[in-house]
């Protein structure tokens, strides 16, 4: 349920926080500039016609001269103002899209995995702005309808009590009749920014999905879909439209039966001596004001809600909980450090689940020393990645510990436990820049000696200095300009640079070509000595040599050992082993064959 619009203006109104003297200095200013034209003009007038009805020339010159120098005032004061208050309000806003963007840097892998892409940034661009326009124009609408017509109807009421009366009476049913439209405006500006999200959602998949969209035929399909999304966003702007229609039509025949009264009144008063020429044009000026003060303060309630909308993303956004510091141990009591001097992870009795009653992980227990190469292997969903991302951090474990260099998980920060790993994943991302900064982002203040020394190391300064730009070539976003060898040996000399004890590698060579995999894979080997290694591999031929082979299956480890004695066993990893090598015996031979 969404929160209440008294909760979400008062959260608005915290976003000012420091800024809140210097907003609301520039936001009276300007508002009051703005406010006081139409007041001041229709004194002006007033005095001015009775003035010249008069024939009091006097009054004439000081009345011209007055006006010149109110005139001067507000071409000075009224930019001035403008400035500052805009000024301000760029400021909040520049400092919350911080805010968001910092916030999304430290959300949990849980909540994209759980989100679209499309959706977050639909929050942080399309509803941060129109979250802006409660400041830089609802707000701003407000003060300058309420001075206005509240200055306005002073003056009416000195005048002629009786008149303001009349006018006001009927300028609160006009503020009735708009007011009811605010429920249905916050309903449809709700789901126009929700529209909005998933239209950006369409949106980035047809981006980043564009050559597996046309390679399996799926144009029409994401054109419908994007079609259906674009026809409800119509639908509702057109649904907007038309209660807005209503609601003008309806603030037309309100204005007509207040400046029609105006008129009646206004000219029995004159015919009765009770009021001068100049102070009836004067009151009639000063009812506009008070008319747009009701007739405006529903349309402004109605925009307000739109503005609203988009907050409650960007708030509900704000409200998922950022993911903490370290860990809180599971454990009665955080463990005491090991007493294994070689130890440098431990697995004991550890489950997770993703979800509820589905454990992932089931009571493993694993140990790997100092230095050690462990591969872990077995089917797809055994468990293997999930390994890699606790010990990363990127969830929580419900039971059991995991301890690293001899101290509990939770007596490390996960700051702290990053810092100690590298990882290079199957699907190595790079981000947009040039090859340099892709690499020197496993250790930020490195040299260009360094950079060059671990792509050297990973195998790809060959290749990086064969391109135009050598080390300054852009990669393009997400290395869409590199091969897919290319961005993994990049990614591996990241790893190498960072020079972290712990390595965790996801098959780092499965996207290598034969050529290069050999080099790779003895760079690797270099890389790994003095360090501990936890290898996820596929090709059970690339991790023959590792000190220990984990076989991984349903959340438990059904057996570890060297490669020879796993054969010789003839248990799980025998049967991998002879079904992968009889799968590569065969593919040639049967293409062979096709050919």
């Amino acid at each position: 349920m969404k929160k209440s619009n008294k909760q979400q203006i008062a959260r608005l109104a915290r976003l000012l926080d420091r800024r809140k003297l210097s907003f609301f200095l520039s936001f009276l200013g300007f508002g009051i500039m703005s406010s006081s034209v139409s007041i001041i003009t229709a004194m002006l007038v007033s005095t001015f016609l009775d003035a010249i009805t008069e024939k009091n020339m006097d009054a004439v010159i000081t009345l011209c001269i007055q006006f010149m120098l109110i005139v001067v005032a507000m071409c000075i004061l009224t930019p001035l103002f403008q400035y500052w208050y805009g000024k301000t309000v760029k400021t909040i806003m520049n400092s919350m899209r911080l805010r968001v963007f910092h916030h999304m840097e430290k959300l949990p892998v849980t909540y994209y995995e759980n989100s679209h892409s499309g959706d977050s940034l639909s929050r942080i661009t399309n509803d941060l702005q129109t979250m802006e326009n409660a400041f830089s124009g609802e707000a701003l609408t407000l003060l300058s309808l309420m001075a206005t017509g509240t200055i306005s109807a002073i003056i009416m009421f000195y005048l002629d009590w009786r008149f303001a009366v009349a006018m006001i009476f009927l300028g609160m049913l006009s503020t009735y009749v708009n007011s009811r439209y605010a429920k249905p405006f916050r309903t449809i500006g709700t789901e126009i920014q929700e529209q909005s999200g998933v239209q950006l959602e369409r949106l980035t998949n047809l981006v980043a999905g564009t050559q597996v969209s046309r390679t399996f035929q799926m144009v029409d399909g994401m054109n419908r879909k994007y079609k259906e999304t674009t026809t409800r966003l119509a639908d509702l702007f057109l649904l907007r439209a038309k209660k807005s229609a209503y609601l003008t039509s309806t603030n037309y025949f309100l204005l007509w039966i207040n400046n029609g009264g105006a008129f009646i009144i206004g000219a029995f008063m004159l015919i009765n001596g009770q009021m001068t020429i100049g102070s009836l044009l004067g009151v009639i000026l000063l009812l506009e004001n008070v008319t747009n003060l009701f007739r405006n303060l529903g349309v402004f309630w109605s925009n307000l809600q739109s503005s609203l909308a988009g907050a409650d993303r960007v708030f509900d956004l704000l409200d998922v909980a950022e993911e903490p510091e370290r860990y809180a141990s599971v454990l009665k009591e955080v463990a005491v450090s090991s007493s294994n001097e070689d130890g440098m992870l431990d697995f004991k009795n550890v489950s997770f689940a993703y979800h509820k009653d589905e454990n992932v992980l089931n009571g493993l227990n694993l140990h790997v020393d100092k230095g050690q190469l462990v591969a872990l292997v077995g089917p797809s969903g055994g468990g293997k990645s999930t390994i890699m991302k606790l010990l990363l951090g990127f969830y929580p474990f419900s039971e059991g510990d995991i301890r690293i260099a001899g101290k509990s998980f939770a007596e490390y920060s996960l700051e702290e436990l990053r810092d100690s790993m590298a990882y290079v994943s199957q699907d190595p991302y790079l981000f947009e820049g040039t090859i340099e900064q892709n690499i020197r982002y496993g250790k930020m203040d490195a040299t260009a000696e360094e950079v060059v020394e671990a792509a050297r190391a990973a195998f790809a300064h060959d290749f990086i200095t064969e391109q135009t730009d050598g080390y300054n070539t852009a990669v393009g976003e997400r290395g869409v300009r590199l091969s897919g060898g290319q961005k993994q040996r990049i990614a591996i000399a990241r790893a190498i640079l960072k020079n972290a004890p712990i390595l965790l590698l996801d098959e780092a060579t499965s996207a290598l070509d034969s050529d290069s995999e050999l080099a790779v894979q003895q760079g690797i080997e270099r890389l790994m000595e003095g360090k501990t290694t936890i290898a996820i591999a596929h090709r059970l031929s690339t991790i023959e040599q590792a000190d220990t082979i984990v076989v991984v299956d349903r959340g438990t480890i059904m057996e570890q050992g060297k490669h020879d004695e796993l054969l010789a066993a003839g248990g799980a990893y025998s049967r991998l082993y002879h079904t992968q090598k009889r799968t590569q015996e065969w593919l040639p031979q049967a293409m062979q064959q096709e050919a």
